[in-house]
């Protein structure tokens, strides 16, 4: 079993302090061992290896193959498990044989789970040449469906800071990370939010830059379709429509088609409406 798929868990005050007690005097290994034991009494076939600063066991509870990752301090971070495809949970499969990739072939399926954070359920499935990850809530919710770039070792947990976490909870109450990316000086939280999937920006530094959300038509507020439908645009096709917040301000991004003709507009919730392109 190996771990493939990137997660975020979040920056814990805890992680941070130390005291005095004897637990203290403990190794990080025989922590992670103790830990373990308790999380996973009826464990057997326990192999325990290290990757950079984490503790892996790798071991059964009986029949499935799980991994688990504990950090230097011995702290439970992240669970994997081996699944069959006929015991996830009936609201998960149900999704996936209604949905776009319901003929794909599935190649393999792994339960995610982190601590403090939504379990998810991961579908490899393949067609031909072509290889696809799709990650599902225990709802059946599909949060995320991308290619499989076969890539080892990408559910290794990443730590966000205090600043971005502070920001999430207070704007976004009972939010729940699911992924997090770093790549152009700017770093991609994707979470849940309510039953809203978003994703957040921010600098490295930890400033917010934007939140997107991807809305259906029927969910835009009236005032924003009236501004659409009373401007040179009312006969083209919207293609897609995210809301935007912004530290600046709020609006709709619409992606708009009309034959051959495409537009790309910005209407703020005063009812400003920008071209873009």
């Amino acid at each position: 079993m190996y771990v493939n798929r990137y997660f975020t868990v979040a920056a814990v005050a805890g992680m941070m302090l130390t005291s005095c007690t004897n637990d203290d005097a403990v190794a990080p290994q025989n922590r992670a061992e103790e830990n373990f034991r308790k999380k996973y009494p009826d464990a057997t076939a326990v192999e325990w290896e290290r990757e950079g600063t984490y503790f892996i066991a790798e071991f059964k509870v009986g029949s499935l193959e799980k991994e688990a990752w504990f950090d230097d301090r011995g702290s439970w971070k992240l669970t994997e498990t081996d699944l069959p495809y006929a015991d996830l949970p009936a609201e998960v499969k149900k999704a996936h044989e209604a949905g776009d990739f319901s003929a794909w072939t599935v190649d393999d399926v792994d339960v995610v789970e982190r601590d403090g954070f939504e379990t998810i359920f991961v579908l490899e499935v393949e067609r031909g040449n072509t290889e696809y990850d799709l990650y599902y809530l225990a709802d059946g919710t599909l949060v995320k469906a991308f290619p499989d770039d076969d890539t080892d070792n990408n559910y290794l947990p990443v730590v966000l800071s205090d600043k971005i976490t502070q920001f999430l909870a207070d704007r976004y109450p009972d939010y729940k990370v699911l992924d997090v990316d770093e790549d152009n000086g700017r770093i991609e939280v994707e979470f849940i939010h309510g039953s809203v999937n978003r994703e957040a920006y921010f600098t490295t530094g930890g400033d917010w830059l934007r939140t997107e959300t991807d809305m259906r038509i029927t969910d835009v507020p009236e005032e924003i379709t009236d501004v659409l439908g009373g401007s040179e645009y009312r006969l083209y096709r919207v293609d897609d429509v995210d809301f935007i917040e912004t530290p600046e301000g709020n609006y709709y991004y619409f992606e708009l088609e009309r034959g051959e003709l495409e537009a790309e507009i910005q209407i703020y919730e005063n009812g400003e409406l920008v071209v873009v392109k």
